[in-house]
């Protein structure tokens, strides 16, 4: 009782009631006044709960639903022994962070000393990004050794032989070259890519090296993206049986969920390493 006089007197009066007159009017006799009328509005709603809820059969709206909702992403668990440990997780994020405040650094000498980026495809062309990830680019001969992304450091990659028709990895002059929404775009492409074909070591790495780049707080669209590939990765290692548990792509896969988990904020989808 007190919460509805207190919630009452927190609302404007529209229409002033003449409260003098007995309460105990009868509802089944229509109002003869105004008074009455408004009094009788106030009682009924007195008497009617704070929350209504309809009752309607849903279903007949199902053929005429245009936006599917899709189900929240939920990562597979990992098989028994198969999950990373948390001394593990918490050293590949030390690592990641470290890389990345490294490739940030060397944005900025870029910047600062005015080095011309290197010519890297336009963002909304996915068949030439795919060429140049997975392949079918001949790449010339080069005397120096050009630096790429792997294994969460900075290494140099050796002179490619001449006529070398592979996919290019993830130099960081293409990484450095691109700008915030190109990453998202081609971060896009690899987890279309990856639910496509499968998980590859090569694509992993190129994973990676943009998700060194990506910027925080993720943008929705991104963080969308990285909740995908983790859900991606887990669904593939939860096929992986104990004989494949040694190879490298289980360590792969791993370290994909670790860092959308951990480095990005994705706490839902942590594993804390005792499985």
């Amino acid at each position: 009782m007190e919460t509805e006089e207190m919630d009452e007197s927190l609302l404007h009066t529209a229409l002033k009631i003449d409260d003098t007159d007995d309460d105990n009017f009868d509802l089944d006799i229509p109002p003869t006044t105004g008074n009455e009328y408004l009094r009788r509005v106030r009682q009924e709603a007195k008497e009617c709960p704070d929350v209504m809820v309809a009752n309607l059969d849903t279903t007949v709206f199902h053929s005429k639903q245009t936006i599917k909702v899709s189900q929240p992403v939920i990562c597979c668990p990992a098989p028994r022994g198969l999950a990373p440990s948390l001394s593990w997780q918490k050293h590949q994020i030390a690592t990641f962070s470290t890389l990345r405040q490294r490739f940030i650094q060397h944005q900025a000498f870029l910047k600062k000393n005015k080095i011309k980026p290197a010519k890297v495809p336009n963002s909304n062309d996915a068949e030439s990004w795919c060429r140049l990830c997975f392949g079918r680019l001949t790449v010339k001969p080069r005397q120096e050794a050009e630096p790429m992304i792997q294994n969460g450091d900075v290494q140099p990659k050796p002179a490619p032989s001449p006529l070398q028709i592979n996919g290019s990895p993830p130099l960081v002059s293409i990484i450095s070259a691109m700008a915030q929404p190109a990453i998202v775009k081609v971060l896009q492409y690899h987890v279309n890519w990856l639910e496509a074909t499968g998980f590859t070591s090569h694509q992993g790495r190129w994973l990676y090296a943009l998700m060194t780049a990506l910027q925080k707080p993720l943008i929705p669209e991104a963080c969308s993206l990285l909740r995908t590939l983790a859900r991606l990765c887990s669904q593939i290692r939860a096929t992986l049986t104990q004989d494949e548990a040694g190879e490298n792509q289980l360590t792969e896969l791993n370290l994909m969920i670790c860092l959308v988990a951990r480095y990005f904020d994705q706490g839902d989808l942590i594993e804390d390493g005792n499985t």
